[in-house]
Order: structure tokens, then C-alpha cells, then sequence
């Protein structure tokens, strides 16, 4: 059975994958770092759970570990990208049908109540609109 912890830690596995896959080898505090600037510090886990799970992750093959000077760098390998593709369908699938139903009902009241979007939530869309864009050719 699924703990909710252990699915919190599946979702950070894959947040990790993906910004291996997006940003290349980067050290263990370098990831955190991500990690915080992706959620807006909303989930937090802490340096040593992602250390713990980088350990993990590189003993299962799904990243590999480099040493250079006592610093500790990531990399995803093929095994990971194969984990990442399987696994991220499904929350991909979930997430995006709240995200599409939370957007549209609060761009509702927005146009109705006269509502301020704030710029975090303008950066944020316009990245996912720029994502989507750049990929449209995978979607229709």
C-alpha cells in the first residue's frame, strides 16, 4: 500500500527527473534549490530527504552519481528517462485535468468580479503557454 509520504516522494522523484532532463547535471543543493523555486517554497522537503532520495535514485540506476572535488553531481541515465516516461503519464493526466477545471472556473469569477491576476500567476501561465507552444506539434 501507498503511503502518502511515499507518493509525495514518487512526485519528487519525478520533479528531480524532469529537471535533470530539462536543466543537465546539476549538484545536490543545486537541485534543492530548483525544487524550491519550482513550488514557491509551498513544499518544502527538507536538504536531507533530497539527499536520501538522490542516494536512492542513483542506487536504482535512475540517475548516476559524479564526485569532482568532494562535490557530488547528478545525471539522469537512460534507465531514468524510461522511469520518468512511464511514471509521469498518469500525475500528468490527473494534474492537468484539475488545472484546466481550477483555470477556467477562477478566469470566470476573475472576468466576473473584476479580480487582480497576480504576476506570479501571469509568469507561471505564460511559461505553461510558452511550454505548450513550443510542443504543439506532440498535442494536435
Amino acid at each position: 500500500m501507498c503511503t502518502l509520504r511515499q507518493k509525495r516522494c514518487s512526485l519528487l522523484e519525478l520533479l528531480i527527473l524532469a529537471i535533470l532532463i530539462s536543466e543537465g547535471n546539476l549538484h545536490g543543493y543545486a537541485l534543492y534549490k530548483r525544487i524550491m523555486e519550482i513550488t514557491r517554497m509551498r513544499w518544502k522537503p527538507s536538504i536531507g530527504t533530497i539527499y536520501r532520495l538522490l542516494n536512492n535514485m542513483a542506487g536504482r540506476g535512475l540517475i548516476s552519481k559524479n564526485v569532482e572535488n568532494r562535490k557530488h553531481s547528478y545525471s539522469i541515465t537512460p534507465k531514468g528517462l524510461e522511469y520518468f516516461t512511464e511514471n509521469s503519464k498518469i500525475p500528468l493526466i490527473r494534474k492537468a485535468g484539475v488545472l484546466a477545471t481550477i483555470l477556467k472556473a477562477y478566469f470566470t469569477i476573475a472576468g466576473e468580479k473584476s479580480i487582480v491576476i497576480t504576476d506570479d500567476l501571469k509568469e507561471r501561465l505564460r511559461i505553461l503557454n510558452n511550454i505548450l507552444e513550443e510542443h504543439r506539434d506532440l498535442i494536435e
